[in-house]
């Protein structure tokens, strides 16, 4: 078999080789990755007498199967260089024989709170059944004899099994997903895009104009993988807006390495690109950064920021903004009061509070850093309305309110008096499940990796210090534990001043750490004077101080060798 894993689209863009990291993702050796779904160029997964599975095509996830009778047990792979962020699943499925019914257990979801028992998963065709989501601890061979991490790892965390039921009636190939699939390819398709740079994987991240005004519109989409009901809306919008009043920059795929990898919240670095919009690095979270550098000539034009995402325990859709006592609230409720009669839109939902632990997100990024009042979040639910899933008409018809909305921003709204003004705004118990707290990806891995090398540490102290410190290890072992564990964070307001005395404290703190840090390196280079040559990166700073002595660095001096 060909080990060379090609990514072929319509447009032919590039060939692709996704081995090594299909290969350090799902520990495979021969892989063939197709981007089209529906279709028998996926890999076979796994075949039983009465089934056969496919997988590892664009946007899929599927680790491990066994069977058990007529009950397909499934582990989902985490998102890439993560352990336990697990919600998002994609695969395919073709009976061999007919009227055949088959269970499927996944067993490892992470998120508690879901729409799943009432909207039930995504299939293709026809609808499964007798669906159960309930709390569960992994016994699984996977987990006790090959990785002893997760094994640890499962015990301080709580898992999921989601179990429902499905009788194929042909041999059609029947999709199962969380919600309706939107693949990477398909973004690729979309008409009018330029591609502004690369991810690691050799993606490209798009950008489609629309419009012509001196006045910008920034609309993001697909931050998380998962979250498809977003990429469908911006599609949308894509196909209607037609203005004169603003330009319109559009990213429909923000993340395309973690949309192909079939991640649930991550890119291919296990990073969450909503938490990286201040200062995004191009070494973990390359879109982000190329997204800011591609908008730094606009930033003084940017009147409105949209950011789409999709929400998994909230029905309809509805908005997040940013508003305090030093905003003019009034307008933003305005905007949001031109929702409120349409039959999809969930009012009670909507909030305008500025939170401390969401000031690294897109939206309050763009209300702090580039001053744009109306930098919103509109959540579309994955699992629609009480009478189902979204169709394409409703997010035709939520793409169309959008436009409307924006084209009538700042504008008197003509019935006014329908649209009475909003007074209460701002609780954050709806919160958003794009932004949740149960979400660690990796903070909680380091601080497993801690937990363990304090563990080891322990562990060879013990050897030496006898019974007394294995006391201490003990006591150890349980406040590491604490650590470990899931803690609710605490949710305060923010103002724009202390958003921006928080982000200028988290500055001088970084500068004042590489200060330390370059002091330290540099004190402790011997520089010996009766040697003709010396290291190349001291030469420039030789004539300014002398390396006999213990050379104290200055601020101003030190800002010229470091890059900040």
């Amino acid at each position: 078999m060909n080990k060379k894993l090609q990514l072929i689209t319509n447009h032919n863009y590039s060939v692709i080789n996704y081995l090594k990291v299909f290969h350090k993702k799902l520990q495979l050796l021969d892989t063939i990755i197709q981007p089209q779904s529906n279709q028998l160029n996926a890999q076979l997964t796994f075949i039983s007498p009465l089934i056969q599975i496919y997988s590892l095509f664009d946007s899929s996830n599927l680790f491990y199967l066994t069977e058990d009778q007529e009950t397909i047990n499934i582990l989902l792979n985490s998102d890439s260089n993560t352990n336990g962020c697990t919600q998002w699943f994609h695969f395919q499925v073709r009976a061999l024989k007919p009227t055949v019914t088959i269970k499927f257990k996944i067993l490892n979801n992470r998120r508690s709170k879901q729409l799943l028992t009432n909207s039930k998963p995504y299939t293709s065709k026809s609808t499964c059944f007798d669906l159960h989501y309930y709390r569960t601890n992994i016994h699984h061979p996977y987990y006790a004899n090959d990785d002893q991490y997760i094994s640890q790892y499962q015990k301080l965390m709580a898992f999921y099994t989601l179990e429902f039921k499905f009788t194929f009636t042909d041999d059609d190939i029947i999709t199962f997903a969380y919600a309706e699939p939107y693949p990477l390819s398909r973004a690729l398709q979309l008409r009018d895009h330029k591609t502004i740079g690369h991810t690691q994987l050799n993606n490209p991240i798009i950008q489609i104009k629309r419009g012509k005004a001196k006045q910008y519109v920034v609309i993001l989409a697909r931050q998380h993988p998962s979250e498809t009901s977003g990429s469908f809306v911006v599609e949308e919008l894509i196909n209607i807006i037609d203005s004169s009043k603003y330009r319109y920059i559009i990213y429909p795929m923000v993340n395309p390495d973690g949309v192909f990898l079939g991640n649930s919240r991550c890119n291919l670095h296990g990073v969450d690109l909503n938490r990286k919009w201040i200062n995004p690095q191009f070494s973990s979270e390359p879109e982000v950064y190329l997204i800011k550098q591609s908008l730094e000539k606009y930033k003084q034009k940017i009147v409105m920021m949209v950011d789409l995402h999709g929400h998994s325990t909230q029905q309809n859709y509805f908005i997040f903004g940013c508003a305090n006592n030093e905003n003019n609230n009034n307008e933003i409720k305005s905007f949001i009061a031109q929702f409120q009669n349409h039959s999809l839109f969930n009012l009670k939902c909507c909030s305008l509070e500025t939170q401390a632990n969401r000031k690294n997100t897109a939206r309050q990024t763009f209300w702090y850093q580039y001053k744009v009042q109306f930098s919103i979040t509109i959540e579309i639910s994955l699992f629609g309305t009480e009478n189902g899933r979204f169709t394409n008409t409703d997010y035709k018809e939520i793409a169309k309110q959008i436009f409307n909305s924006i084209e009538n921003c700042n504008e008197p709204i003509s019935d006014q008096i329908q649209l009475p003004m909003i007074e209460n705004l701002g609780n954050d118990q709806n919160d958003s499940e794009s932004e949740c707290d149960e979400d660690f990806v990796l903070d909680m891995v380091l601080k497993k990796n801690k937990y363990y090398d304090n563990k080891r540490f322990l562990i060879k102290q013990k050897t030496v210090q006898g019974e007394t410190q294995c006391l201490q290890q003990s006591e150890q072992d349980q406040k590491l534990k604490q650590l470990l564990l899931p803690k609710l964070k605490t949710i305060k307001s923010m103002t724009k001043s202390e958003h921006k005395q928080q982000t200028k404290m988290e500055h001088e703190n970084q500068v004042k750490l590489k200060q330390d840090s370059f002091q330290k390196n540099f004190n402790i280079i011997n520089y010996f004077p009766q040697r003709n040559t010396q290291p190349k990166r001291m030469s420039s700073i030789k004539k300014e101080f002398n390396l006999n002595k213990n050379p104290q660095i200055k601020v101003e001096q030190l800002k010229k060798y470091l890059i900040i």
